[in-house]
């Protein structure tokens, strides 16, 4: 029986749709797409970002500044490191070589080897010694700018680096040459006179070497011997820097007499030192077998002079020296011996021509190459004098000897060199003149001292 309170509800959703309404609401949808596509997005592609001034509004009665620095981004950026350009100095130290000292400076070792390369073109580096300075320009990136090196007042070498490339070169110093005069009379030590005459010690050992050949100067010099010199000095930026080549010298002494030598380059460019006859000063032996220019001492001690002794039955001299002096070939040849013997320290024996044979013991040390076999050449340094045993005098025992006969090198007269060739005389003759005038008004030092 049918209840009178119930309810029916009309369902109508089984009801389909019309085709025109499909295509209706597809048509509202693309409508409602394309509307809201030029309302939003394509506003923002076409119109700028607006300022700060635009989006960020202050509070009224607030105005912000118009320089008001923009907000850094939070997120850190990484910036490729920079050096600052440099320029740094060095000297090169005992021991060390080129490459060691750049890289005690920071240069890195694929820096510093093709500056070390380039400058081979110019300069070899085995002459390089402790001492030598230097100077490196870098860039920011650490690339060597500009290598100097200096291994004298007058010798430095440069790499430059130009357009990417390495280029060496050596420094040209303008160097101006004047000639001094030097007149002085001995009182006292050699070295002594030419000091208290303006001179030093380094000028006093190129007036004794000059005359190496003639005489020795500890045995035949007295109190009253006159010298005269003229020399050339060269100047750097009017500053002395050394002495060039002695043009003209004269020893006038009690013993030796007058004697005088001078430089001459004949048209050939053979140059040399020759008598006032023309004849070549150097002769076939020294008289005197150390060099003391080299000795660490410039003094000169008066315990330094040479004696004669006795050497199992033969003729030697002793030639006491400062510790340090180099010990002189007197003569061309070839060494028969070098080596250590008991109780002599070091010897070298050397062979000449002739028939001569010169021995030089009591050496500290031998120089490199001077072995069994090798050519040497007269003033070529064979060995140096050093302390032996503590004791600061020590001493080079030389003999010379012709066969089995002894030599007395002191008094032996030896043949000179080639002399000036006939077809020059004439020019040496009018050198020399000159020269000879120029010494006769040198004033004399001490001379007044001395004859009274």
């Amino acid at each position: 029986m049918r209840n009178s309170k119930d309810i029916f509800v009309r369902y109508n959703g089984g009801r389909k749709k019309s085709g025109w309404a499909r295509i209706g609401t597809v048509l509202f949808v693309l409508t409602l797409i394309g509307v809201n596509y030029w309302v939003f997005l394509k506003d923002n592609l076409t119109i700028s970002a607006p300022s700060l001034e635009q989006t960020v509004q202050p509070p009224p009665g607030i105005e912000l500044p118009a320089s008001a620095p923009l907000p850094s981004p939070d997120v850190p950026v990484d910036l490729p490191e920079e050096k600052p350009a440099t320029t740094v100095a060095g000297e090169l130290q005992r021991g060390e070589t080129v490459l060691m000292a750049m890289q005690k400076l920071g240069v890195e070792t694929q820096e510093a080897l093709p500056v070390i390369n380039a400058m081979e073109d110019v300069m070899d580096f085995r002459s390089a010694r402790a001492g030598n300075t230097f100077k490196i320009e870098m860039d920011k990136l650490g690339k060597v700018v500009e290598f100097q090196f200096r291994q004298s007042a007058t010798e430095i070498y440069v790499v430059k680096r130009e357009n990417g490339k390495l280029s060496a070169s050596r420094k040209e110093i303008p160097i101006e040459v004047k000639v001094a005069s030097i007149g002085c009379s001995i009182q006292g030590s050699l070295y002594k006179s030419f000091q208290r005459c303006g001179g030093d010690s380094k000028l006093a050992n190129l007036f004794m070497n000059l005359f190496a050949w003639d005489f020795n100067f500890f045995e035949q010099a007295r109190e009253g011997d006159t010298i005269r010199m003229l020399i050339e000095k060269t100047y750097v930026d009017g500053k002395f820097m050394d002495y060039g080549k002695v043009l003209a010298a004269e020893y006038e002494g009690q013993v030796v007499g007058k004697f005088s030598v001078f430089h001459f380059t004949d048209p050939d460019g053979i140059e040399g030192y020759y008598t006032v006859d023309g004849q070549a000063l150097r002769k076939e032996f020294l008289k005197v077998p150390v060099d003391y220019a080299s000795a660490e001492s410039s003094s000169m001690k008066k315990t330094y002079e040479p004696r004669r002794v006795s050497v199992r039955g033969d003729l030697g001299v002793e030639y006491p020296s400062p510790p340090g002096a180099q010990v002189w070939s007197v003569a061309s040849g070839t060494v028969t011996y070098a080596g250590e013997v008991k109780g002599e320290g070091w010897v070298v024996e050397i062979q000449h021509s002739g028939g001569y044979k010169s021995r030089y013991s009591g050496l500290s040390s031998v120089e490199k190459g001077v072995t069994e076999g090798a050519q040497v050449f007269q003033k070529s340094a064979v060995g140096k004098i050093g302390t032996k045993n503590g004791k600061r005098d020590p001493k080079l025992l030389f003999t010379l000897k012709r066969g089995k006969k002894s030599v007395d090198h002191m008094r032996e007269n030896f043949p000179g060199g080639e002399p000036i060739p006939p077809k020059f005389m004439d020019l040496f003759l009018k050198t020399v003149s000159k020269y000879i005038d120029e010494l006769k008004t040198l004033d004399v030092m001490g001379l007044e001292d001395s004859q009274a």
